[in-house]
């Protein structure tokens, strides 16, 4: 005859569902396109921005996006990241003051490796005379530029973080000031910008 052994459960005291609701992740709908947003809300990104970004994204492949806020917080933890990696190092005398080298094959402010990208060639370049090259930039139109992008960008952030860089040259209210999205995988560029622009959420 079988032995009968008494063994006491407890009894879920609701049936299907969760007695206690758990908190979710910070940013489990914070995404685009599939891509995690670490930092920034997508939801405020304007129907315009955030197509740029997506498409931005889905080219370059970057891990994380980051929506850059412009916030003093931000800009330090930047820094200490940059600091920790060795890409920065500080200068004592000065209050926060870094220095960084820079990479010899860096062509960012050479004029003659800089393509400005108009419909007319007179919109971005001083016009040379009949068989002078000029010196103060080169102009690309909008095919060769994109044919250039393709050939360049694409998985181009693969392993890395989008920073994303709303900016404005000059003061946000001015009809004057220039209003642009920046995409970088440099935390040193979102520094940089921090000090050049205007720059963050508020624009």
């Amino acid at each position: 005859m079988p032995q009968v052994i008494e063994q006491y459960t407890p009894l879920p005291t609701t049936l299907g569902c969760s007695p206690k609701l758990k908190t979710l992740p910070k940013n489990l709908y914070n995404h685009l396109r599939g891509f995690p947003v670490v930092n920034g809300e997508v939801s405020l990104l304007s129907d315009k921005v955030r197509r740029f970004v997506e498409e931005s994204a889905a080219m370059c492949q970057p891990d994380r996006i980051h929506i850059v806020d412009g916030s003093e917080s931000e800009c330090s933890t930047l820094l200490k990241t940059l600091h920790s990696q060795g890409t920065i190092k500080p200068l004592p005398k000065y209050d926060n003051c870094w220095l960084a080298r820079t990479n010899p094959a860096d062509v960012a402010r050479v004029e003659s490796k800089t393509f400005i990208c108009t419909e007319r060639p007179e919109q971005a370049i001083p016009t040379p005379k009949s068989g002078v090259n000029g010196s103060l930039g080169n102009w690309i139109s909008p095919a060769d530029y994109e044919r250039a992008v393709m050939n360049r960008f694409p998985g181009c952030m693969k392993g890395r973080t989008m920073f994303v860089v709303p900016f404005s040259m000059g003061p946000i209210s001015s009809p004057l000031s220039k209003i642009g999205i920046e995409i970088t995988d440099s935390a040193y560029v979102v520094c940089s910008m921090r000090i050049m622009t205007r720059m963050g959420s508020e624009v």
